[in-house]
């Protein structure tokens, strides 16, 4: 029979985890996700997503949950890269594809527009962005091909760099993915584990972006789900070799480790998203992804309340994210500025 778990050990361990939540409104299950395993931070997706007021509104009931349960605000984040990965559509800004905007305009007019992407996210409660995307795609056929600025090393860091400076500038943290890259690939990896294919073990054109960022000081990277078998037999989520030697050591990268989804095809062929989350906690990862599955979020909780060992590793990354989440400013503006900005004649890129 299982042990009882102390509601303050769980909510310690809650604080590592990034959720997806079920509806529109904060329900019952939200509030238990917030209030009492006091999660660390949640994802929209677009089913949490109605209008500007909705999404506003549902960010403000979090955070008085949050504020109230820890006294800190919740990370609240989304994916709003642009082209088909946005999923704040109209009237928020629509965002071209990153790759038609590194063909077709310039490093300060990406920067110009991240800027605004990051305010209208500010507006409505939405401190962070898994955005931009470093990778460095070869060819069509990898999957990244849209996502990515470039095939060119430099020129997608320096585009990937304004998008940094641009929503940071904006109000919302950026976050560089998918570490270490994923642009020597044909695979996907929600689908199935990709494997690296460039035969260079340093991966210079894939590591340059997220050398620069980490040296820009970006505050979050995401980890992709990637085999890279000159470093690890491991996924790069799973893979000590990959976060703590290289994107730690190597690019001397400084702030959180953020996972992609556990439940995603190329880590849940191999584990269980509990098992995935300790691996990658043990292997260096800080904020755990957990989309969808909410009861895999309590199995995860209560499965690393449960890991003695991790605790040193667990408290380093529990600092990291208290440091960021201190950065979070609050109240965001009110209601009213939100009806008036979205009744704003419609901006060039606005659909």
């Amino acid at each position: 029979m299982r042990q009882p778990i102390d509601p303050e050990e769980l909510s310690f361990w809650g604080q590592l985890l990034m959720v997806g939540l079920p509806g529109s409104k904060i329900d019952a299950q939200a509030r238990e996700l917030v209030r009492d395993l006091k999660v660390g931070g949640v994802i929209l997706f677009a089913r949490n997503i109605e209008s500007p007021e909705q999404v506003w509104e549902l960010c403000r009931d979090l955070q008085e949950e949050a504020v109230a349960a820890s006294g800190l605000p919740l990370l609240i984040s989304v994916d709003q890269e642009g082209g088909p990965v946005q999923r704040l559509k109209a009237p928020f800004i629509v965002i071209p594809p990153a790759r038609d905007l590194g063909i077709g305009a310039t490093p300060e007019e990406v920067e110009d527009l991240s800027r605004r992407v990051g305010r209208e996210l500010s507006l409505v409660g939405i401190n962070m962005n898994l955005a931009p995307v470093l990778d460095v795609p070869r060819s069509p056929a990898c999957p990244l091909w849209h996502r990515a600025y470039s095939s060119d090393p430099e020129r997608a860091a320096r585009y990937a760099l304004a998008a940094i400076r641009g929503y940071a500038a904006g109000g919302v943290f950026p976050v560089g993915k998918h570490f270490p890259g994923l642009g020597d690939t044909m695979a996907d990896s929600h689908e199935v584990l990709p494997r690296a294919l460039s035969e260079d073990a340093q991966r210079e054109a894939d590591l340059l972006p997220f050398r620069l960022a980490a040296a820009a000081g970006v505050p979050a990277v995401m980890t992709a789900h990637l085999l890279v078998p000159e470093w690890d037999d491991r996924p790069a989520t799973l893979s000590a070799a990959a976060l703590q030697d290289w994107l730690r050591r190597r690019l001397k990268f400084q702030g959180v480790i953020v996972t992609d989804d556990l439940e995603m095809g190329a880590i849940a062929s191999q584990l269980p998203v509990d098992r995935a989350a300790q691996a990658a906690l043990e292997a260096g990862a800080d904020l755990l992804l957990i989309c969808n599955n909410l009861e895999a979020v309590w199995d995860t909780a209560r499965l690393l309340a449960g890991e003695a060992s991790l605790r040193a590793r667990a408290e380093e990354a529990a600092l990291r994210l208290r440091l960021l989440r201190e950065g979070i400013k609050l109240p965001p503006p009110g209601l009213k500025e939100v009806k008036e900005y979205f009744r704003q004649a419609p901006e060039e890129y606005r659909g």
